[in-house]
């Protein structure tokens, strides 16, 4: 194990980041619930919403399922923090522009760009859907915003639920730069080789969604773009450096499970 000065002194970048995230999130979070006496209205008159009319169902459903997922994701960003504090020392540390700046580049720029368009100041400078769009979706359904905002916040409660299963077998042998620790093969990594990648993308797909702006999914492209490729130098690293890492490769999936492997 690693002394902890020695961690602070590698990764204090990181360790402070997602410090910094955890703290926001927890303070947002608390902030949230003590402004929010209407939700807890509803919740204590749970059995007979239909006293506050149609829309109250759909407004409790929208707030609950929002909290689920921002404790799921603040819940994950907590797991990273404990991993970086706890992990191990690297048996083969990252070399190059690819193995230590590009990997940031892939957490960082995503974070950065939703952080700033979930800002109301940046949104309000942001274009929005096209009119053709937005018909289109009133046509599918008026409560479209509704839908849009439960699918986005499902969509990324299920990539934070599978990011922090993978974590949590993950473990001390999580970084944010391409290192080589120890092969984790156990929980979802007996299946597929970068489930946590897998989670990210859905989780930042469900963000994309929530935005309701165009400019949410070029940022989700870009991310998946930058995921894919941050995978690809990861697995070429442990190519080299671990001699078991080729018939682990052989025997499961990229992004997600070989079929046959699963049979």
């Amino acid at each position: 194990m690693v002394p902890l000065s020695k961690k602070l002194r590698q990764d204090w970048a990181p360790i402070l980041f997602f410090g910094l995230v955890v703290a926001a999130k927890s303070y947002y979070l608390i902030v949230y619930f003590s402004s929010s006496p209407g939700l807890w209205q509803l919740l204590g008159s749970i059995g007979h919403l239909d006293e506050y009319g149609r829309g109250a169902a759909f407004f409790l459903t929208d707030r609950l399922s929002f909290v689920l997922y921002y404790v799921t994701a603040l819940a994950f960003d907590a797991l990273v923090l404990l991993s970086f504090i706890g992990r191990v020392e690297a048996k083969q540390r990252p070399e190059g522009f690819w193995e230590n700046i590009y990997p940031l580049i892939t957490v960082f720029l995503p974070v950065t760009g939703f952080t700033l368009l979930f800002i109301p100041e940046v949104r309000q400078i942001v274009p929005g859907y096209s009119e053709t769009t937005l018909a289109l979706l009133h046509q599918v359904s008026p409560l479209y915003p509704f839908y849009l905002t439960l699918g986005g916040t499902l969509i990324g409660f299920a990539g934070a639920g599978l990011s922090i299963w993978a974590i949590s077998y993950l473990r001390w042998s999580f970084g944010l730069r391409t290192a080589v620790r120890d092969l984790v093969t156990g929980g979802p990594y007996r299946w597929t080789r970068h489930p946590l990648y897998a989670g990210e993308i859905v989780h930042i797909f469900g963000i994309a969604v929530l935005s309701g702006t165009p400019v949410g999914l070029y940022l989700f492209a870009v991310a998946l773009t930058l995921q894919l490729g941050r995978a690809r130098i990861e697995e070429r690293k442990f190519l080299r450096t671990v001699p078991e890492y080729a018939e682990y490769r052989r025997t499961t999936g990229f992004l997600w499970p070989r079929l046959r492997r699963m049979r």
